[in-house]
């Protein structure tokens, strides 16, 4: 492989990742409830999945996606349009790996259906698989 073709090469977000809620900047609205999380991700280029989950007061959210891999730059990038009781709200996520790739970094912006608010996810490399499904 050249060095151009190289600097062509995307990152790899597949791995297990743990939550690191003192390393986040969570919005008042969920900053006080969220309590543990990890995200897995397999990449496979075209392809991204991904399964989340956050312990929140106690109860665990769950979120689960595949879909084709868009990229801005080396951050991986998703935008949803979900319908909600208050109106369509728009929720954009924008994946980077940081630290040689030992964190990643999920910024989330929800806008819409009364939920306006901004979250920085901070995610650490798991040493052992994430057992949960």
């Amino acid at each position: 492989m050249s060095a151009a073709d190289s600097s062509l090469q995307k990152p790899d977000f597949t791995g297990h990742w743990i939550l690191n809620v003192p390393a986040s900047t969570l919005s008042p609205i969920v900053s006080p409830v969220v309590q543990s999380g990890f995200v897995r991700i397999e990449h496979r280029e075209p392809t991204v999945s991904v399964h989340l989950s956050v312990t929140m007061d106690g109860k665990p959210f769950e979120a689960r996606f595949e879909r084709p891999s868009e990229w801005d730059h080396d951050a991986l990038v998703f935008v949803d349009t979900v319908p909600t009781p208050n109106g369509d709200m728009t929720i954009a996520f924008r994946y980077e790996l940081q630290d040689g790739g030992r964190r990643l970094q999920a910024a989330e912006r929800l806008r819409g259906g009364g939920r306006d608010q901004d979250n920085v996810w901070v995610f650490d490399r798991a040493t052992e698989p994430v057992a949960a499904d």
